[in-house]
């Protein structure tokens, strides 16, 4: 054979190869040669595995669609590949992107944000494909593995099924190494809380690529119980053992130590916390609270001893009022249980305050607003006691709206209405506003369960809350005056406004 001749057969190969590997390719959904050579495709399960009738379009990995040309038009189909255990139905309500709607790039990357923010796929990747029909969307997805089990190894004070309901984890979760971290510090949180404070947890499967399961190796120790609590320091005549023993939540068990009684670490620093807060409702604002624990022989006993520095006890040098108009000063200090001289008392304090709110809220400042603000002076143990008040506005009544849970007769209205102390136009007393509501309770007419919150009860919205709500209600109507249409008035040198009860009960006892 001539040179020509040579040439032109090794051209002809050549087309031949390019056009059967054109071939090829237009069969390999997503360009990976290694599904075809080899016959890997025909080994991997998949469920739910796109096919094209074309070459596919790759997006960049990550998050985004490959832009080089936006597509435009309808979306033809959408196709999930790769998934092995999670079903398709729980990834497609997680798209936004569907079949016959317009397609939108920025859709299908937020398909992909929420598809990871499942924790169900370690990656998701897409690829879109023009057809004269439309264009087809995959979501190629790889799952995380999955939790087939959960095992508790070295436990024997606490069961599994209690251990369990603390981890969070069951079969079927997604494989999380941040989850299983945060699983192992609420066991031993747990194990603490239930008198086990040196308790050592390692996590033996559950964190590594390939684990199939959560493992947990414990090492509880011993179950530490409290023998006795004992208090050193506090002056017997103001806050005897006993009177402290109240205070704190740390006490040895009952029925033999049977019961209870167990070391929690964290509770005794929250009962220091609870011992400082009681020495300084009583003016003692230096106390300092200190503890000590005692094992015996055996480890499993501790006697537990609260040291208390009590420090100087406050006096109150002088108590003023500030912000009030409506009553003078002395007319409002001679109310109060707490007077100039004496100690510091945060129980009397805090109702003087409630006295004061009541006092105001009878002559219809039903917000008036008090705040007690102690001020420390130089002179070691001397204090100031000063209560700002703002009195806010008169409130009149206006509507009485009844809510009755249930179906009732509209004429049961007066049930409630007979037993009010209060009509429209009032000027509204806080203390017959309660007054009302225990008429109400004492009945035996309605349902009364404080437990459950099934109790009749009277409410006053404050005026912000009251216009919030009646904007709600009247969206889309035009604005009206401040309160349901009731319109301020003037009342010795005062604003008088109105405002509306609403009266809650539950179900009548003979609408069953």
């Amino acid at each position: 054979m001539n040179r020509v001749g040579l040439y032109g057969a090794a051209a002809l190969l050549q087309v031949v190869l390019l056009w059967g590997t054109s071939s090829l390719w237009g069969q390999v959904p997503f360009g990976d040669v290694s599904d075809v050579v080899g016959g890997a495709a025909g080994n991997r399960p998949v469920v739910g595995q796109a096919s094209f009738s074309g070459p596919a379009q790759p997006s960049e990995p990550g998050l985004s669609l490959s832009t080089k040309t936006e597509l435009q038009g309808l979306v033809r189909d959408v196709k999930i590949q790769g998934n092995q255990t999670v079903e398709m139905s729980r990834i497609y309500e997680k798209l936004r992107t569907r079949k016959d709607r317009e397609f939108d790039s920025q859709v299908v990357q937020s398909d992909v944000r929420r598809l990871l923010k499942t924790g169900l796929f370690r990656d998701v990747k897409t690829y879109t494909q023009q057809t004269t029909a439309g264009i087809v969307v995959t979501f190629q997805v790889s799952e995380r593995p999955n939790i087939r089990y959960v095992k508790f190894v070295g436990n024997r004070g606490l069961r599994d099924k209690h251990l369990t309901k603390q981890i969070g984890l069951k079969r079927g979760d997604a494989l999380n190494s941040y989850v299983v971290e945060e699983a192992k510090r609420s066991l031993e949180q747990f194990y603490r809380s239930k008198g086990y404070p040196k308790v050592k947890i390692l996590i033996f499967e559950g964190m590594q690529a390939g684990d199939q399961g959560v493992v947990f190796v414990i090492n509880e120790g011993y179950l530490e119980r409290i023998k006795s609590v004992h208090f050193v320091g506090n002056d017997p005549n103001l806050a005897t053992d006993g009177r402290l023993k109240t205070v704190v939540d740390s006490k040895p068990g009952f029925l033999w130590y049977l019961f209870g009684g167990t070391v929690d670490h964290h509770k005794i620093d929250e009962d220091v916390d609870k011992l400082t807060a009681y020495y300084r409702g009583l003016g003692y604002f230096r106390a300092r609270i200190g503890r000590e624990r005692e094992y015996d022989e055996s480890g499993r006993w501790v006697t537990l001893t609260f040291v208390i520095d009590e420090g100087p006890r406050y006096a109150l040098r002088n108590i003023s009022v500030i912000g009030n108009t409506r009553f003078p000063e002395e007319a409002l200090l001679e109310k109060l249980a707490l007077k100039r001289g004496e100690f510091f008392d945060q129980g009397k304090m805090d109702r003087d305050e409630g006295t004061m709110r009541d006092l105001y809220g009878g002559f219809g400042h039903i917000f008036a607003d008090i705040q007690a603000e102690l001020r420390f002076l130089e002179e070691p143990g001397q204090l100031d006691l000063v209560y700002n008040i703002e009195e806010g506005n008169v409130f009149r009544v206006g509507k009485i709206n009844v809510h009755i849970a249930g179906e009732f007769p509209h004429t049961k209205q007066s049930v409630i209405l007979n037993r009010l102390s209060l009509s429209p136009g009032d000027i509204i007393d806080i203390r017959e506003v309660r007054a009302s509501e225990r008429r109400l309770r004492a009945s035996q007419l309605f349902e009364n369960n404080p437990q459950q919150g099934l109790q009749p009860k009277i409410v006053i919205r404050p005026p912000e809350l009251e216009e919030s709500m009646e904007s709600t209600i009247a969206r889309g109507r035009p604005s009206g005056p401040t309160y349901r249409g009731q319109s301020p008035e003037q009342a010795v040198g005062r604003t008088v406004r109105k405002i509306d009860l609403n009266v809650y009960a539950p179900e009548l006892r003979d609408a069953r």
